[in-house]
Order: C-alpha cells, then structure tokens, then sequence
C-alpha cells in the first residue's frame, strides 16, 4: 500500500512539474481576491461585506460615478497600493501588489503583479453598468 501511495504521489507531483501553469484571468482573481467582500459581480454584495465596518463600493457603478469614463488608473494604483487616500481613514481592503508580486517570484512561470492587476482592472471595467 505504502509503494502505491509513494507512486501515485510521485506521478501527480511529475504531472505538476511538467505541466505549464495557466495565469489566473483577471476575473479568477477577482472571484479569488475581490468577491468575498465586493460580491461576484462587483456590487458590494460579498459574503463578507455584511460584518466589515466600511461598506465595499459597487464597483460595477464606477464609470457611472465618474461622468461615464471608467477610471482605469485610480482602480489600478487603489489596488496596487499606490494610492493610500487618508482622508478616507484606515485602508480596509487589502494592498495586492505585493501579493501578487511575492506570487510571481514564489511561483515559476506566474504573470507579474502588474499583469494580474491589469487583469482585474479590465474585469472591472467589463462589469460596468451600460
């Protein structure tokens, strides 16, 4: 039994080595990332939204919000951690960059922090209210 297991772990670890990894698509990471409090679509509606202190953003509201142009580089530098605004307080969502940057040194053949980013920001923006 012991030799069956060690085989059949040496397979699926051989399996994994030779395997290309596909990068996240930006809305995989956002349902990983970003839905526990901003909601599968983006609403505010997550899981997690309901006993946090801030209320998440609709972000499917964001072009709204902003005369119809969807504010790509807020969103992204907001994300990223770029853009740490004081006036709002204590930050309540999580700074991504560097997440996302350890993920692309740890993890052979991962996309950078910026392209995941990028990633996410155009999920965004494809879930913009018409």
């Amino acid at each position: 039994m012991k030799a069956l297991i060690a085989t059949a772990s040496c397979a699926l670890l051989f399996a994994c080595a030779t395997s290309e990894l596909q990068p996240p698509t930006g809305a995989q990471t956002f349902l990983t990332h970003c839905a526990s409090c901003h909601g599968d679509f983006g609403e505010g509606d997550g899981p997690v939204a309901a006993i946090i202190v801030v209320t998440p953003p609709n972000l499917r509201a964001l072009s709204q919000r902003n005369n119809g142009e969807f504010p790509a580089e807020y969103v992204t530098s907001y994300i990223d951690g770029r853009d740490m605004p004081a006036a709002h307080g204590d930050r309540i969502m999580p700074v991504w960059g560097p997440v996302f940057d350890a993920t692309s040194r740890i993890v052979s053949g991962a996309d950078s922090a910026e392209l995941r980013i990028a990633a996410v920001v155009d999920y965004i923006r494809e879930l913009q209210y018409p």
